[in-house]
């Protein structure tokens, strides 16, 4: 038996960021490349207080008092107070201390004050801060509480740089990107409900912005089947490189792991997973313009300030054709600790080409892949869960978590029928997360316009297409931009889907009893995932690496399949009898043969549906999405065992209660005991056995040097399925190998079906010779006729098949040596037989008549006779009665008594029946044709 080459589970490590080489590009506020790259941060919210204004209480310095709300209305916070002591909320920036990172309100006595947040009980001037109303002691009393970040969580930390109060009830409310907390401040008698909001971002310090550009890579000559994009770096880096100076010893912000999607032209998806990090930079690398910008040189005389030290950004970077980001992620960042500790004696290089060349690619032979990276350090990458489903990055935990269940079922609503789609989070690898999530729900319906889910800001020209599209941005996109029109924006930090009111869209809008359920089903998952999930858990850092979460992990890749399970249940009900309305092609094709509304009954699957849920369906008929499928249903497709896998989803959910049938069952092949360990590097030694020194340190991350890695090797082979054929129309799919083994166990007991039952099993192993003998045979449509009366003897003798097979060949054969009017008859016996073809068979068939050569409707001479001839007789029948009423008047006026005029005609002579496809119907006769034929010429 062959072997083949298993798939490659990394194609290229890249590293990107600012090459000390040069050159460089800047980028301005915009993203747009420019002179000058010069970014001033806005600084973050450091302190916060109430003040008395009625009680003669002045503004601190150095505080900005927010006395408007976004509409121009009062913002006092005590409006509805009866001795109302005029109270404003007044904040203050700065970086002389930690940032603010979250508001909040407390109603003391009803709740406990959470660790770590403070409350701001009093005013600058001792007086009570209190927002409710002086009253018995029992009373509640209400305060604004805060939540600071701690002092070692660095200078690139996610605190509030905006704050604003709303008027609800005048129509505000939060400006984009704002976080609102839904508890009203004022709890008195009198004055409409006030809401606080904050925004937060990353409280950065001043840097210098440019282009990211491609540092290294390995290897270093692009692969035949996948050259390196151009646009890595920049998706590594999609904020772009900065530049930035720091106080001394300021603490190094954690790696920051993300993640993106490159679509290819042929619509195949490339993962990559990236980490980015901060390093040292050179002040020699500056001009005096830069450096002045960045703090290191005083203004007047051009003194260096050494009381600053200069960073970088930096991405490391790896690219696959398989989402395995959390293995990724852990490579990535054990690369990234091998870089900055040492010295050791390997080099780099040598675990990434390690990784890279001799971890093999999970298969049933091998489920479980156990790398040991260091002595310390491993990782465990495990076969995909053997599914029909296509294989994607999504993660339906983080869609249900950051969107909840109706914002996920309005958002389901909009990717139907193709609206515009904006998300947007602080978080780049949510991003990526939920997009592939969003496009994955509508399984088996395909988004084809333009999917980029983790935009670059070079890139967010692509908001102003006049097309449908799914774009994610990091959230500091809207400090410099505004919404886009007709552009739905999804916050995926604050849970809230910002949408024009002129076309609001709402999940209520999807039919209405598979809506409600979809719902109610997300709903309980919602709660369940409440209860499992702390916040913490979804951070991307080192720390989290290095926790086990093994029990809540299998809980949560439960939730993952039963949400998904969900959609799918959803997606099954929504195209239910959706096959009984294909139109497949029985004639000759034409122009519009492949369109749309030639293959599909639209106007009929249209009415099978309630009135009320027309519109609805109106508007995802007209999208690509539906278009393209009804295509992937109609002709062979790459899809066909998806779509196969979808059509037995819609056989189940035919019951009287589809929501309690499972779609997807669990794969247990991960937990199996075969694992195959991979070691890593071994470390050389020197003649006598001692060991080498270590030579390898790293100031920062290395350019990599070709002559360190290792060159490939043959990596693990699993065995080929030589025996196999080229087209999978002899084989059989796993849904027919499923139904083929229940008729065997229903018919095994009764002795008359079980035995019709081994003879369908007989004619199908016929069948699957079939190929050989007609190419064996001189007249190959002769072989294909004696196989169709094959199939008629089988259809009479009520053979109970295995799976259709036997037809899928016969109008695969049919195509190959252009017989298109007999595969039309063999899919009519295949309807006789009260066999629906499934997907598979239904596009051979199509391809067959679609691609062959159909007989011409002018068949030469002998035709055209044969048309005169019956022109003349008929001419000749019209004739006769005016004859006979000729000749009856002539005898009549004679007075001639005489037989009846009908009992003197001529025998009648019959008219030849031409038919469509072959000229001559099988039941004319040529013994009809009196006297010679001329031939034509």
């Amino acid at each position: 038996m062959t072997e083949e080459k298993c798939p490659q589970l990394v194609d290229y490590f890249v590293v990107a960021g600012l090459d000390p080489a040069g050159p460089w590009r800047p980028l301005d506020e915009d993203g747009k490349t420019s002179s000058s790259s010069s970014v001033r941060a806005v600084d973050p919210v450091t302190d916060l207080v109430v003040i008395a204004r009625g009680l003669g209480e002045e503004v601190p310095e150095g505080f900005t008092c927010i006395e408007k709300t976004p509409g121009g209305h009062s913002a006092e916070l005590s409006a509805g107070l009866i001795n109302n002591p005029h109270l404003y909320l007044c904040y203050r920036r700065g970086r002389d201390k930690p940032p603010v990172l979250d508001l909040g309100v407390l109603y003391e006595g009803k709740e406990q004050l959470k660790q770590g947040w403070y409350v701001i009980e009093t005013t600058p001037y001792s007086r009570s801060a209190s927002l409710s109303s002086g009253g018995p002691p029992t009373a509640h009393r209400v305060f604004l509480t805060y939540r600071r970040a701690l002092d070692s969580q660095g200078l690139h930390t996610l605190g509030v740089t905006d704050i604003a109060l709303l008027l609800p009830s005048k129509g505000e409310v939060a400006p984009h990107t704002f976080c609102r907390v839904d508890k009203n401040l004022n709890t008195g008698m009198w004055g409409p409900a006030l809401y606080v909001c904050y925004k937060r971002a990353v409280a950065k310090a001043n840097a210098l912005v440019f282009e990211a550009g491609l540092i290294s890579r390995y290897p270093e000559e692009d692969l035949d089947s996948f050259p390196l994009p151009e646009s890595v770096p920049v998706f590594c880096l999609p904020m772009g490189v900065s530049v930035e100076s720091w106080p001394l010893n300021t603490k190094y912000q954690l790696p920051v792991f993300s993640t993106f999607v490159l679509t290819s032209a042929s619509g195949d998806k490339v993962y990559g997973a990236a980490i980015q990090f901060y390093e040292s930079f050179c002040r020699d690398l500056l001009t005096e313009r830069q450096s002045i910008q960045l703090g290191l040189l005083s203004v007047v005389d051009r003194r260096p300030i050494s009381s600053r030290s200069l960073h970088v950004k930096k991405s490391i970077c790896v690219l696959s054709h398989w989402p395995f980001f959390t293995v990724f992620q852990k490579f990535l960042t054990f690369v990234y600790r091998y870089s900055i500790s040492g010295p050791h004696i390997l080099p780099l290089e040598k675990h990434v080409s390690g990784f890279m060349h001799n971890v093999p690619f999970p298969s049933p032979q091998r489920p479980r892949i156990l790398v040991q990276l260091s002595p310390y350090d491993n990782l465990l990458l495990c076969q995909p869960v053997s599914s029909p489903l296509p294989l994607s990055g999504a993660s339906f935990l983080k869609l249900l978590q950051n969107l909840g269940p109706e914002n996920t079922c309005t958002l389901l609503l909009a990717v139907l029928t193709e609206h515009k789609l904006l998300l947007h989070s602080l978080r780049p690898d949510v991003l990526t997360s939920v997009s592939e999530a969003l496009v994955s729900m509508t399984f088996p319906l395909r988004w084809l316009c333009p999917y980029i889910p983790l935009c670059p800001l070079q890139m967010a020209d692509v908001l102003l297409a006049p097309m449908p599209f799914i774009v994610g941005v990091h959230s500091s996109y809207f400090d410099l931009h505004d919404p886009p029109a007709e552009v739905v924006c999804v916050d995926l930090d604050t849970n809230t889907v910002f949408q024009s009111e002129d076309k609001k869209a709402s999940w209520r809008s999807l039919p209405r009893k598979h809506g409600k359920t979809l719902f109610n089903t997300l709903t309980n998952l919602h709660r369940t995932l409440e209860k499992i999930c702390s916040s913490g858990q979804e951070e991307a850092t080192l720390e989290f690496l290095l926790t086990d979460y093994d029990q809540v992990y299998r809980r949560q890749k439960q939730l993952e399949l039963e949400i998904q399970e969900a959609f799918l249940r959803f997606m099954s009900c929504l195209l239910r009898g959706y096959r009984t309305f294909l139109l497949p092609i029985t004639q000759a094709p034409s122009d519009r043969t492949t369109d749309c509304s030639s293959l599909f009954n639209l106007q009929g699957f249209l009415k099978s549906r309630d009135r009320t849920q027309q519109k609805f369906y109106i508007q995802m008929m007209k999208t690509q999405m539906f278009t393209q499928f009804i295509e992937e249903c109609s002709f062979v497709s790459d899809r066909h065992a998806c779509l196969e896998f979808f059509d037995e989803c819609v056989q189940k959910v035919g019951v009287e209660k589809p929501e309690e049938v499972r779609l997807i069952d669990l794969d247990e092949t991960h937990s199996g005991e075969h694992t195959v360990f991979i070691m890593p590097p071994e470390e050389p030694q020197e003649a006598d056995g001692s060991e080498c020194p270590a030579l390898y340190s790293y100031e920062t991350f290395p350019t990599l040097k070709a002559e360190l890695f290792d060159r490939p090797q043959d990596q693990l082979r699993v065995p080929a399925k030589g025996s196999a054929p080229d087209s999978p129309a002899p084989r059989r799919t796993k849904q027919e190998i499923k139904l083929a083994q229940q008729r065997a166990q229903k018919y095994f007991t009764v002795p008359d079906m079980w035995s019709k039952c081994l003879l369908g099993h007989c004619y199908g192993l016929w069948f699957i010779y079939l190929p050989t003998f007609v190419r064996a045979e001189p007249s190959k449509v002769r072989a294909l006729h004696t196989a169709y009366d094959v199939l008629k003897h089988m259809e009479t003798r009520k053979v109970v098949l295995p799976d259709e097979v036997c037809y899928r060949i016969l109008m695969q054969l049919c195509g190959q040596y252009g017989q298109p009017v007999l595969a039309v008859r063999v899919l009519l016996e295949m309807k006789k037989a009260g066999i629906t073809p499934n997907t598979i068979t239904y596009g051979y068939y199509n391809k067959a008549v679609l691609e062959s050569k159909w007989p011409s409707t002018n068949q030469g001479g002998r035709l055209r006779w044969v048309k005169l001839r019956n022109v003349l007789l008929a001419v000749a029948q019209f004739r006769r009665p005016i004859r006979r009423r000729q000749k009856s008047d002539s005898l009549g006026s004679r007075g001639e008594a005489g037989v009846e005029p009908d009992q003197k005609l001529l025998p009648h002579l019959a008219l030849i029946r031409q038919s469509s496809w072959s000229g001559l119907s099988e039941s004319s006769s040529h013994k009809s044709l009196s006297g010679p034929l001329v031939k034509s010429s």
